[in-house]
């Protein structure tokens, strides 16, 4: 498409340059070489039209920044949906991991899987998040475990994105799990993140971010600490899983440390929450893998909002804890179980995530920000979780590229 005119807004909503929600009615949005022009009330957007853009009517449907999903796994191969049902039946997350299920038997399909495959994968995940509204993704590794698969797996995400519409930011994690391998020896996997593949990635030049899953039958406080320092020297940001399953103080440390994002954060406390709030890191929350496992405690939203963090929410897409790329969902559950109003909601999808990767000026709307912007099925904000259970998304428009949503 040419310069792009959006018209017949029912409500655009968006985060202004000082970071304030902003919602207008009669509005419109002037797109010029891929970024905003204009945008505001009609009759102001009006006066800064130049030639004849294309004109897209929005038919009275909301209009806002498009979505970025920052914390999910894209590239693995394989299923887990035996799992699903074993969790049903009884058996927990950390029982199946401790038969050899979980992460290490998607590591297992993951590394018999080609190249090729994963990029075909990756790239239809892809695809399937842009219908939904998601207009960047953060995309982990972690299902290699050795240098050389970790190293094809962020090669994969560079590769399925490297001209797609969707925004794809890397992340290493090499520390997602023990490998079958090093059962006997955690010490030389953690030599093995620290010597060999940090400063292999790093030299690749593609992951943006490091991860440690730290958890109860994950990686420990002191492990991921000696990671993220190792990391932190090479020029990587820090992300974490962190207070999933159990409280074991990392979030101290990883603040401290200077983490951009701690992520579950299902057991956390108030002193995390104020720890948080401190060192300026997003509090970034999932409630899908919560409902997914069958669990009932979710993360306490109102803690965190209450205490002044910056709250993202996110899918976490992966085989074994939230088969789920559709935002819209994460959405509803937010609502329902994180009890966060429609502003919050759309603040932790859009621009607060954005600040967790580094990319908040591109959410902060001005002229010259890059258009991404979804079209709504529905009218107002107050309406976004309402219609459960389907596709609310009309459009998406991404620079100067109009995408249909179904």
């Amino acid at each position: 498409m040419s310069d792009i005119l959006i018209t017949t807004i029912g409500e655009l909503v968006y985060f202004s340059i000082d970071d304030q929600l902003q919602r207008v009615k009669n509005a419109e949005i002037y797109i010029k070489d891929g970024h905003l022009k204009s945008f505001g009330h009609k009759n102001i957007v009006s006066e800064n039209v130049i030639g004849n853009p294309d004109l897209i009517d929005a038919g009275g449907g909301l209009v806002t920044p498009g979505f970025v999903d920052c914390h999910t796994h894209l590239v693995f191969a394989g299923t887990r949906a035996d799992e699903f049902w074993r969790r049903l039946s009884g058996e927990t997350y950390q029982d199946i991991a401790r038969k050899g299920g979980g992460i290490l038997s998607t590591v297992r399909a993951t590394r018999d899987a080609s190249r090729k495959e994963l990029t075909l994968l990756a790239r239809r995940r892809l695809d399937e998040m842009l219908k939904y509204g998601t207009t960047v993704v953060e995309a982990k590794s972690g299902y290699g475990l050795t240098t050389e698969d970790e190293l094809r797996l962020l090669e994969v995400i560079r590769d399925a994105s490297a001209d797609h519409p969707v925004r794809v930011i890397p992340t290493f994690l090499g520390a997602h799990a023990i490998p079958q391998e090093f059962r006997t020896d955690r010490e030389g996997y953690i030599n093995l993140i620290c010597d060999e593949m940090l400063p292999a990635a790093a030299g690749q030049g593609i992951a943006k971010f490091c991860d440690v899953f730290c958890d109860d039958g994950a990686f420990t406080v002191n492990e991921m600490e000696r990671i993220f320092i190792r990391a932190s020297e090479l020029g990587f940001g820090l992300r974490a899983h962190l207070n999933e399953f159990a409280n074991f103080g990392g979030v101290r440390v990883a603040c401290e440390l200077g983490a951009v994002s701690i992520d579950h954060l299902t057991k956390s406390t108030e002193e995390d929450a104020k720890t948080i709030k401190e060192a300026g890191c997003v509090a970034v929350l999932l409630p899908g893998t919560t409902f997914f496992l069958g669990e009932s405690e979710y993360a306490d939203a109102r803690m965190f909002i209450d205490e002044g963090c910056r709250v993202a929410i996110a899918t976490d897409f992966n085989p074994g804890s939230s088969m789920c790329f559709n935002i819209q969902a994460i959405i509803s559950l937010s609502a329902v179980y994180l009890r966060m109003t429609p502003e919050e909601i759309l603040r932790a999808v859009t621009v607060n995530p954005a600040y967790s990767l580094g990319i908040e000026d591109e959410f902060l709307w001005r002229e010259g920000t890059p258009a991404r912007i979804n079209i709504w099925n529905v009218q107002t904000l107050d309406e976004i979780v309402y219609p459960l259970g389907g596709n609310n998304m009309k459009h998406i428009i991404i620079g100067d590229r109009l995408f249909n949503s179904l």
